[in-house]
Formats: structure tokens, sequence, C-alpha cells
């Protein structure tokens, strides 16, 4: 009777000491950027689960090295990761789970996992919720953004900047003075191509800055200070009745920004209107459209800080970068190409009413104000998935 109870027990042991040495073979892959602020929380999280679990190991792989990259590709295959998530850090592998990104919950889940794979009991966790409440819209998921909708979006709003719509207006409105339809033609296509070229060359170097700078946290407080700031001044604008911050200049008080901007309106109508070749009217057109978008980039401030900063979250290859930048050049000159095509196919000047203007000034001054209030205080939200 003793020898037949020694073998259950002998058994048990057994067992105990197989499932203790299983429990501990637990790898965890995590692959994280330098210029990454959800990769550094991630990896402190990560820190923590190994205090709390020593049975398992934290792989930790930055994605500029080659080898970590090969490494991440076999894991998105072996995962049968969807394509339009990969690229996205921080990501995790544990078993057969990968996570992308840090929140609370899915931090919950990551735990739940290794928990799983100890023989543990799972803890609770609650539905993600990514939905944030905008005035006089309603709550609105942003959970299914992404890059592309990003860039679409911001771009779009962007788009409507009066003092740039002024611009052109002007320019558009010598031309199609003199009746000719192939000079406005020529003419008004230099001036909006270049306009496009300053205003991508503008937004790659936020894009760039953001990349290459390492303290990224607190350049993300300096973000959303800034937006929130700007975002203050478009409401003042439109409750002072102000659509364009350089064209609306009081009696004896014109900025400096005014008097270049005047400046530079007086040299382009001369040179739309003289007697000269037109190569040297385009070549003339060309710089002093650069100059006004230059000076008209301080009416054009908060979109491009937001999207660039939102897109850095995200880790791209430097095609993809550029790729979403010239989407959101796109759409930010959209509605300037409707209004040029209106004009050489008429040569008539169609211009959107103030009225509509001010509206899109109310709703661009409230998203930039929610948006930097999301980046100063909890910017997480923004790494859509």
């Amino acid at each position: 009777m003793r020898k037949l109870l020694i073998i259950p027990i002998f058994l048990c042991l057994i067992f105990s000491s197989f499932s203790a040495v299983l429990a501990q073979d637990i790898r965890v892959d995590f692959f994280y950027s330098n210029t990454c602020p959800h990769c550094a929380d991630e990896s402190e999280f990560l820190e923590e689960m190994e205090e709390k679990y020593p049975q398992i190991e934290v792989a930790r792989m930055g994605v500029w090295e080659q080898e970590n990259l090969d490494l991440l590709e076999k894991l998105y295959n072996q995962h049968e990761v969807p394509q339009e998530v990969r690229g996205f850090v921080p990501v995790t592998f544990i078993n057969e789970y990968y996570f992308f990104g840090n929140t609370e919950n899915q931090n919950k889940e990551i735990e739940n996992s290794i928990r799983t794979g100890l023989g543990l009991p799972a803890l609770e966790t609650e539905e993600a919720n990514n939905k944030i409440k905008i005035p006089f819209i309603g709550e609105v998921d942003i959970g299914g953004f992404s890059p592309l909708a990003l860039a679409v979006v911001l771009g779009a709003l962007d788009g409507f900047n009066a003092c740039a719509m002024v611009a052109l207006g002007f320019l558009l409105a010598v031309l199609v003075a003199t009746g000719i339809r192939k000079r406005v033609f020529l003419i008004g296509s230099v001036f909006i191509l270049v306009s496009g070229m300053v205003y991508f060359l503008f937004i790659s170097a936020w894009l760039n800055l953001f990349l290459v700078l390492e303290n990224i946290k607190i350049i993300t407080i300096l973000v959303g200070f800034a937006v929130t700031l700007f975002a203050g001044f478009l409401l003042k604008d439109y409750f002072s009745g102000v659509v364009c911050k350089l064209c609306h200049v009081k009696p004896g008080k014109q900025g400096f920004f005014s008097r270049i901007e005047q400046k530079l309106f007086l040299k382009m109508q001369k040179l739309t209107t003289a007697e000269m070749s037109l190569p040297i009217t385009l070549l003339g057109v060309a710089v002093v459209a650069a100059g006004i978008n230059m000076v008209e980039l301080v009416c054009s401030f908060g979109f491009p800080l937001v999207f660039t900063k939102i897109l850095t979250s995200w880790e791209l290859s430097t095609l993809s970068y550029y790729s979403y930048l010239l989407v959101y050049i796109l759409f930010y000159m959209l509605d300037d190409f409707v209004i040029f095509l209106i004009a050489v196919w008429t040569l008539r000047i169609t211009q959107a009413s103030e009225k509509y203007l001010k509206a899109i000034k109310l709703i661009s001054g409230i998203l930039l104000l929610l948006l930097g209030l999301i980046i100063l205080i909890k910017p997480e939200l923004l790494m859509f998935k």
C-alpha cells in the first residue's frame, strides 16, 4: 500500500518540476526606437514586469540595427501581423501574442499573457477607450485613424488659410484683368507650384527636427504648449472678427510682416503687368511667390506642427514619412487648385466667402486647442493603431 502511495506522489513531483521548468521559459521580444516616447514608457513597464516575474526574459532590440529588423520581419510573418500596422513601435511579442503601442489597458493584456504562461490567473481588463469629446460635435473614436487619414484631415483644414487665399486672389485678379487665358495659366501655375514647394520644405523641416531631437518628452510639452497658444490666437481672431491676420491691418498699426507682404504684392503686380519676356516674368513671379509664402508661414503654424509631431510617433520608413507629407501638401493646396482652375476656365475670380472662412477658423481653433491639450495631458491617445 505504501509503495502504491509513493508512485502518485513521485509523479506529482515530477510534473511540478517539469511545469516549473516550462514556466521559466518565457521570452519577451521588445522592439523600440530611441526617438519614440512610447517606447521609453513601455521599456519602464517591462522592467517592472521583470522585477515582478523573475521567470521572464525581456530581449530589447533597437529597430535601427539590421539584424533586429530581420528578426522583426520574421516575427511579423510568424504572427501574421497585418501589413498596415507593420513599422509601428513599440511592438512586443510574447509567445503567440503581439502588442503595439503603450497604454494602460494594453499593458494589463501583456501582463496577462505573462501570467498565462506562468499558470497564474489573469487580471481583469477594461475595454480600450479611444474616444474623445469635441465641443458641439460629441464623441469621436480616434482609434481607427491612420497617418493617411491624419494627412487628409489636417491638410484640408490647413488649406483654408485666409492669408494664402488672399495672396492667390490678388494674383488672379491682376492676371484675369489682362484677359489672356494662357498668361493666367502659366503665371498662376508657377505661383501655386512654388507655394507648395515652400510649404513642403517648411513641414519637412519640422519633421526632421522632431526625428533628430532626443529629449522627446520636453519637446512634446513644448509642442503642446505652442499648439495650444496658437489655437488661442485663432479663436481670439475669430471672436474679434479677423479673418486674415496679415490682411486685417488697422490704420497706423501696420506690422512688420504686413509691410513686407504689401511690398511683395506690389512687386508681383509690376512683374505680371510689365512688358517683358515670359521666362523672365515667370522667374520673377517664382521668387516673389517664395517670399510671400515665407511671410505667410506665421498664419499657418499649428497644423504642420501637430501633424509632423504625431507622424514621428510612428516608426516609418523615410519614404513613408515624405509620402504622407506630399498627401498633406496635396490637400493643403486643394482649395487653391479649385479656385485657380475656375479662374483659368472662366477668367473670373471665385473666392470662399468671409463667413465660410470664419467658420473654418473656428473649427480649426477648436481642433488645434483639443490636440494641443491632448499632447500636453495624454499624448498616448495620439499614437493611433
